[in-house]
């Protein structure tokens, strides 16, 4: 079947790109319909003119035709017309038997919508760059913050020390100690002063994800790796950590099979994905973490020997916070403070002896245990300053002088005991009221404090009283001034 000349023009003028044709020259020989929509002109108008007419009458910016006039090569540029237009146009020339120019062909393409789709995107990327980095810094700056407070003081003094030496040795970490004492602040504190700063810390907590799925979560699937991936693959943690940190908490749980991947992983810098056969390579440092005995689990060989030694390059033990000492009244006054604002009461307060009696408390569970029982008294405790009296029942005096931490002032503690067991006795006596009784333990407790430390001003330091009163109080029981 033999095509007309109509047909050409038909399927030429129905076309949604213009497409005009001058000659070498650069005169209009022809032009469709969109032409006129780009341009606001009838074609009829432009059709023997010279293509510099739009421009030199304010229809457009500059053609391409003269650029290939001169270069004899197919040239695009990006115009803008009156009509508030944005166009590519590329301009060929068409050559005759002698390599001459004999017509030049544009095919022009309107990327207004485009263009206002791109800078809509554009702009909210960087509305949502603006607000991630504003929670990110805000996030950062707390955080730092909680971690700057839970490594601080004398007792942290040389684990801080330590993690300075090896922040930028690109050797592994292990952080040994009980549950909540603070192992991934100390990770996340050596991943700040390193030369990886910048690049990502991510932390994974090998007792939250299933066996089954630890696997595809660290090194990342293929397409159809197995039933219900994405069809798409995932990209693993591992793999999110490149230039960056691993921090893998709890890392003695981590099921036996795993671990001949992670020692792939930690000898060669490399994995393979699940259900791929090409290994990748990472650039990561890895801290890991545990509150288990694990060298007891590799005696038992659920943890390879192996494995131990590629990760425990340099070990990082903590303390708990029973052995903080004045670290843990700094960390009491912080979680106070950040509650109290959490939950919308700035103004409570927390009295001194409060914060004494809690400092004595064990905190088997540590800053975990902490954290919650200062939630615990900011939501319940009725007036705005919070007392001794006021503290969860787990936590009182009492307690504390029958279970007395093992520490410097073990002594004190047993005449408190002596005290508490000479009161009881003299609970039976008619002849002493209740005046009697508080007096005869102000006494004892006065006695005890100055003849071990003979200053009024360590008395009052020690008891969370003035030291005037603690003045007043020596010479009433003593008769003594210092």
């Amino acid at each position: 079947m033999k095509l007309g000349e109509d047909f050409y023009r038909r399927i030429l003028e129905e076309s949604h790109d213009e497409i005009c044709v001058s000659d070498k020259d650069g005169v209009m020989l022809f032009c469709n319909k969109s032409f006129e929509e780009n341009y606001g002109i009838s074609k009829d108008d432009m059709i023997g003119k010279g293509v510099e007419y739009l421009q030199e009458n304010g229809y457009a910016t500059k053609s391409p035709i003269p650029k290939v006039i001169l270069t004899k090569k197919k040239f695009t540029i990006e115009q803008k017309t009156h009509t508030g237009k944005t166009l590519i146009i590329t301009a060929i020339p068409i050559f005759d038997s002698n390599g001459d120019i004999e017509y030049i062909m544009e095919n022009v393409r309107d990327i207004t919508e485009l263009n206002e789709i791109k800078h809509e995107l554009e702009s909210k990327e960087k509305e949502v760059l603006k607000y991630k980095s504003e929670v990110e810094t805000l996030y950062k700056s707390t955080l730092r913050y909680e971690d700057e407070v839970i490594c601080g003081g004398p007792i942290m003094e040389p684990i801080i020390t330590t993690a300075k030496r090896i922040a930028n040795a690109n050797v592994n970490v292990m952080i040994l100690g009980e549950s909540g004492t603070g192992k991934s602040s100390i990770a996340r504190y050596i991943h700040r002063i390193s030369k990886r700063a910048k690049k990502p810390f991510i932390t994974i907590n090998c007792t939250t994800i299933p066996s089954h799925l630890l696997e595809s979560e660290l090194f990342g699937y293929k397409a159809g790796a197995f039933t219900g991936a994405n069809s798409k693959g995932k990209v693993g943690l591992v793999e999110l950590a490149d230039g960056g940190t691993l921090f893998l908490d709890e890392i003695g749980d981590i099921p036996l099979d795993l671990q001949a991947k992670f020692l792939q992983l930690i000898q060669e810098r490399t994995f393979i994905p699940v259900g791929g056969v090409k290994p990748k390579k990472v650039n990561i440092r890895i801290i890991s973490a545990t509150n288990a005995d694990i060298m007891a689990k590799v005696k038992d060989k659920s943890f390879r020997e192996d494995l131990y030694y590629r990760l425990n390059v340099i070990e990082i033990k903590l303390p708990p916070l029973r052995k903080r000492g004045e670290n843990l009244i700094k960390m009491i006054r912080y979680y106070f403070k950040r509650y109290c604002k959490e939950f919308g009461v700035p103004d409570k307060t927390i009295s001194r002896e409060a914060v004494n009696v809690l400092s004595k408390y064990s905190f088997p569970g540590n800053i975990r245990e902490l954290q919650n029982i200062m939630q615990k008294i900011v939501l319940t405790s009725p007036g705005d300053c919070i007392n001794a009296s006021d503290l969860p029942y787990i936590i009182d005096f009492k307690s504390e002088i029958k279970n007395p931490t093992k520490d410097k002032d073990v002594g004190r503690n047993d005449n408190l005991n002596n005290m508490a067991n000479s009161i009881k006795y003299n609970s039976d006596n008619d002849e002493l009221n209740f005046d009697d009784i508080m007096n005869e333990f102000e006494k004892i407790i006065i006695s005890d404090y100055y003849s071990k430390y003979k200053s009024t001003y360590k008395i009052a330091e020690k008891l969370g009283i003035s030291q005037s009163k603690a003045s007043r109080l020596v010479r009433k029981h003593l008769n003594s001034d210092s």
